[in-house]
């Protein structure tokens, strides 16, 4: 009976070491949300790129310790994805280019296991959020979309919307159309649709760009629809002051190459490599569009004829 006593000290400062670590954890993770911003205005995008697989494996350490901390499920997300975006996409074309089918798959098959963890996150708190979101995954984009209306009802829940519509958009770009993910596209329409709704400017009007991209780049049988893509590629221009370059990346790369509009196609990416530095606090995202823009453009005549 004596060893009650040490066993419940032992116990006792488990706790109290589980309770540090926690908020070291939630200390730290509020400093790096700081330091995103500083990283969000950064101009080496070489360097930005080299150091972002260890700063992924630093916050999934941090997330590891706190999974039920929302704000950095969202960090971890976000780098997960301009990682798979910014520079897998990037190295995946150049192996593809290179006729190196092998690397190319091998490339793309890590974007999209980022993608795809960055969409697990976001599944996982929305079921924090509401034990109901697996059953209206499962049944389908209108209960999902009804589902979504009554139980996401405030601006900040945009977030959580976008960031998990996002990274799984993501992952079925990087997925060499696996028929199984890109089934899951309509899914993927009613997030970003919700989010949206909530918030039409959260992160630079990006849930509108991905809704133009997916209506100018997928095939009715998906609900697509260019000239509807269109129109929202002109209402996401006007909202970013054109000032995001990544609207008129994603306005060429999808609606102009689908229609066959080859000055447009033109005058967007030129827009991109000539428009300098017109916004500080997207300057990385508008960099990493420009590079984009570049390697389009060489490509012109094998995407519009």
């Amino acid at each position: 009976m004596r060893v009650l006593p040490f066993v419940a000290w032992i116990a006792l400062l488990g706790a109290g070491c589980a309770l540090t670590t926690r908020f070291a954890a939630t200390e730290t993770s509020s400093v790096l949300r700081q330091a995103s911003q500083a990283v969000e205005q950064h101009w080496d995008i070489d360097l930005v790129g080299d150091g972002l697989p260890a700063s992924i494996v630093q916050l999934e350490g941090l997330y590891a310790v706190i999974p039920d901390d929302e704000d950095l499920g969202i960090q971890v997300m976000r780098a997960s994805g301009s990682y798979a975006w910014g520079w897998l996409s990037d190295d995946a074309e150049d192996a593809l280019a290179r006729g190196d089918l092998e690397r190319q798959e091998a490339i793309s098959l890590r974007g999209r296991l980022l993608f795809l963890r960055a969409r697990n996150i976001g599944v996982h708190h929305m079921r924090l959020r509401d034990g109901g979101i697996d059953v209206a995954l499962a049944a389908g984009p209108e209960a999902l979309g009804r589902h979504l209306s009554q139980r996401y009802g405030a601006r900040e829940d945009a977030a959580i919307l976008f960031w998990t519509g996002y990274a799984w958009a993501g992952a079925i770009q990087m997925s060499n159309a696996d028929p199984a993910l890109v089934a899951e596209l309509p899914l993927v329409r009613t997030l970003l649709e919700r989010s949206f709704a909530l918030d039409a400017s959260f992160f630079h009007a990006s849930a509108l760009m991905a809704l133009a991209a997916i209506d100018a780049a997928v095939g009715p049988e998906y609900g697509g629809d260019p000239e509807r893509g269109r129109a929202r590629f002109e209402q996401a221009l006007t909202v970013t002051e054109r000032r995001f370059f990544a609207v008129q990346l994603q306005y060429a790369a999808t609606y102009a190459v689908t229609v066959g509009d080859r000055d447009l196609f033109v005058t967007l990416l030129r827009e991109i490599v000539d428009g300098g530095d017109p916004d500080p606090s997207v300057r990385l995202a508008n960099r990493l569009a420009r590079r984009k823009a570049i390697r389009l453009l060489r490509r012109t005549d094998e995407l519009i004829p």
